[in-house]
């Protein structure tokens, strides 16, 4: 029984991996267009994953992260080939901030992809 608990713990420790920066969908309502500036915006998110300047010359911050979790059938051996793969859960926010360093526009995205494998 303990072999089989170990196995188990071990599966699902190894079943999951997750990486960028967790976005709390409380603190998004907390952004105010015009009002919210850079420093407020890196003081709820912390650093961004990614940012950059748009063709106009505004700053834009991209914050991401993702949770991807594989399937149990995928450490059977032989079915995993054809019946495993992982789910993965994406979330993504986006500010633009205008020329006083304000928040401009923001967008949240939420998307899950599903991969197989031997398909």
């Amino acid at each position: 029984m303990k072999k089989i608990i170990a196995i188990l713990t071990i599966i699902w420790l190894t079943g999951c991996a997750s990486a960028g920066v967790q976005i709390d969908p409380a603190q998004i309502q907390d952004i105010e267009k015009g009002v919210t500036t850079e420093q407020e915006v890196k003081n709820m998110f912390g650093s961004p994953n990614s940012s950059g300047i748009t063709a106009e010359g505004e700053l834009f911050y991209v914050y991401t992260f993702a949770r991807s979790t594989t399937n149990a059938a995928t450490f059977i051996p032989v079915v995993g080939l054809f019946a495993g793969g992982s789910n993965t859960d994406i979330e993504m926010l986006q500010i633009w901030f205008d020329s006083e360093r304000k928040v401009k526009e923001y967008h949240f995205n939420k998307s899950n992809m599903e991969t197989r494998l031997g398909r």
